[in-house]
């Protein structure tokens, strides 16, 4: 099984550095239309960037609630009732609850979930912000390397764009100075442009998707979630003859631009390299940028919450008030 395990994660490692490398070096030996010293010059930098982000995902993480100490549970049945709260920072920052307005956590990790976490059944541990589980990784795209994984995406279209072009400037040269009469085509370069097709085409579709949720401030996960949830309300509108209000995501921060800034950082610089932002440098003492809790839309900002104070009066009538003491925590109030 351990085998097995290693396999599983290794593979995806070894397949993708093996297509970087075989591309690369074919494109470099085989393309002779351009100058040998220009094509290392165009595919060099981005190889290295990509190669680098690449393993910056896998070594970074997504960041897991098991990492904060202050996020686990004692006793899974009192959290389950409702007699254990977590710690005052969450229950004053979290916006979202289970179906019976208690704070969710994880019965398997044994941890509060703060918001936009979720467990992934594939690594069987609880992960912050998930977006999603990646195969090319074997490993979750989160809170912590969400950032880098949307720079490689970014960095591999633009070196599957680059081989494409330079294998195609190749054979359009070929062809047209007619060499095709003296030489039989390369296939190796060859194989390469029709990889470099493929690649290009797909990968600008999934980073072009994935660049939009992050403009959007949504992950996969929820963006799944919230489908599912309109899916469901618009069936029972049809049975009553209602109108659902659709639902808000309440992490948009009001444009593309400060979602974006959000994730990528506030400079160019931050955008390019894979590097921390300056917001998670400055908060790296602190709980702040940790992944915990989120900056929550300004327009449903306040009506968010007044239904957590209801939620929290409701919560001081049903709770032994020694259990409410003992954990010395406000449940659902959205900051003060």
């Amino acid at each position: 099984m351990l085998a097995c395990s290693s396999i599983a994660s290794a593979f995806p490692k070894v397949l993708t550095i093996f297509l970087f490398c075989y591309t690369g070096f074919t494109t470099l030996v085989y393309v002779d239309a351009i100058p040998r010293g220009l094509t290392l010059t165009l595919l060099g930098p981005i190889f290295v960037l990509s190669i680098y982000t690449y393993f910056t995902v896998i070594k970074v993480g997504a960041g897991s609630p098991l990492e904060f100490s202050e996020l686990r549970i004692t006793d899974v049945s009192a959290a389950d009732q409702g007699l254990e709260f977590p710690p005052e920072f969450l229950t004053k920052r979290s916006v979202t609850l289970k179906r019976n307005g208690r704070f969710r956590f994880c019965r398997i990790c044994n941890v509060w979930k703060p918001d936009r976490c979720h467990h992934c059944s594939s690594c069987n541990v609880c992960y912050l912000k998930l977006d999603h589980h990646c195969p090319w990784f074997a490993s979750c795209v989160g809170f912590r390397n969400q950032k880098y994984f949307v720079q490689f995406l970014i960095q591999a279209t633009t070196y599957s764009l680059v081989v494409f072009f330079i294998a195609g400037t190749h054979f359009l040269l070929w062809f047209r100075n007619e060499r095709y009469k003296d030489e039989v085509i390369n296939l190796q370069l060859l194989i390469v442009w029709i990889l470099s097709v493929i690649i290009t085409i797909s990968m600008a579709a999934f980073t072009g998707y994935t660049v939009y949720l992050v403009t959007q401030n949504r992950t996969t996960i929820e963006t799944y979630e919230w489908s599912e949830h309109n899916l469901q309300s618009n069936l029972l509108d049809e049975v009553r003859g209602t109108q659902t209000r659709e639902s808000t995501n309440l992490f948009d921060l009001g444009s593309a631009s400060r979602n974006w800034q959000c994730v990528m950082g506030q400079s160019c610089f931050e955008w390019v390299f894979p590097i921390p932002t300056q917001s998670q440098l400055r908060s790296r003492h602190t709980l702040d940028e940790s992944g915990l809790y989120f900056e929550v839309n300004r327009d449903w900002r306040n009506e968010v919450s007044e239904s957590m104070t209801l939620q929290e009066q409701l919560m001081r009538r049903l709770t032994p008030r020694s259990s409410y003491d003992h954990n010395n925590s406000r449940p659902f109030a959205l900051g003060d």
